[in-house]
């Protein structure tokens, strides 16, 4: 049985899907499960496995694509009419799925669940792997001097994800905004992401936003919180809070999609659609001493990887069809 992992994501810039793809390798690694990267032409793989539902249009291995979340379809405060665009690429994908795809694998329960309601006609290629946290992501000592390099501050308010409507992140700057004004001078908020997509007219004074930064910046800035805010309305499964309670930040989450059953009991939950909860909590946490986390996460890369070579197991035993 050969394995290849589709990395044609890699010849671009660093994304969500790249990742993933990160990953998967270092799962199957823990596993023994063999596999080689492929990118373009002839592939002599029985399996090759895509980090998105970009179907490689080759003939010959099994093709198994992961379809990460239906988030467009879920509640949020953004109009259909808005959401539009995101929606119509939502159901190409899941047509070119029907149709390219022999498997296709989420990361969540609720997200299988979500998508298999969503596109009936995917139901039966639904499997879950689970995504889980890089093993750098580890309590230790703070590199203050790395934090001062990249003028980022200590005890901040962290927010770590792409500043997209559904991420919430307006949300998450009008809690911190109502915070009193000693706790936002000693706990600054600080944005894992792009400036860009801010309004020009919003007020973001006192705010950071530190574009793009390697995982020891964020292992330190994680390290070093306050709390770690992940105020999303809709998530397929929800990286960074398990990355942070890993290297021992506290966090506090919404109460929505697939983070419940990824974070489970061990933090405090908010409901995103209501400013009065986020800020409640937001503020109840930042007031109080920074607790001790010692987490242990359930989502690894042994979890990954084992269900990963089952199913590619189970593939490899089944009856071809061939199209």
């Amino acid at each position: 049985m050969k394995l290849a992992f589709d990395a044609r994501c890699e010849s671009g810039k660093a994304s969500s899907f790249t990742r993933v793809l990160e990953l998967w390798r270092h799962a199957a690694d823990v596993v023994d499960l063999e596999y080689i990267n492929w990118h373009e032409g002839f592939c002599n793989a029985d399996v090759l496995l895509s980090p998105n539902g970009d179907v490689a249009p080759i003939k010959g291995p099994v093709k198994i694509a992961a379809f990460h979340d239906v988030n467009p379809l879920q509640p949020q405060p953004s109009s259909w009419l808005r959401r539009a665009p995101a929606i119509l690429a939502l159901k190409k994908t899941a047509r070119n799925l029907q149709l390219n795809a022999d498997y296709v694998i989420t990361g969540s329960n609720f997200a299988k669940q979500s998508i298999g309601v969503a596109f009936p006609v995917l139901s039966d290629k639904l499997h879950v792997i689970p995504h889980y946290p890089s093993p750098i992501f580890t309590p230790g000592e703070i590199d203050y001097d790395l934090l001062n390099r990249h003028s980022l501050p200590a005890n901040c308010v962290l927010f770590v994800s792409a500043l997209d409507k559904q991420k919430n992140w307006g949300g998450m700057l009008a809690a911190w905004s109502a915070l009193p004004s000693e706790l936002q001078l000693n706990h600054p908020l600080v944005f894992v992401g792009s400036k860009k997509k801010v309004p020009r007219n919003m007020k973001t004074g006192n705010v950071i936003f530190t574009g793009r930064i390697d995982d020891q910046v964020l292992l330190n800035l994680y390290r070093s919180a306050k709390l770690m805010v992940f105020p999303s309305f809709a998530e397929g499964f929800g990286l960074p809070p398990l990355e942070a309670l890993c290297s021992g930040c506290p966090v506090i989450a919404s109460e929505t999609t697939s983070i419940p059953e990824v974070l489970g009991d061990s933090i405090d939950y908010f409901n995103p659609f209501e400013m009065s909860s986020i800020m409640t909590t937001l503020e109840k946490h930042v007031a109080l001493p920074r607790p001790v986390i010692d987490y242990k996460s359930t989502w690894s890369a042994e979890l990954t990887g084992g269900k990963l070579l089952k199913l590619i197991n189970d593939i490899c035993a089944a009856p071809r069809n061939e199209k």
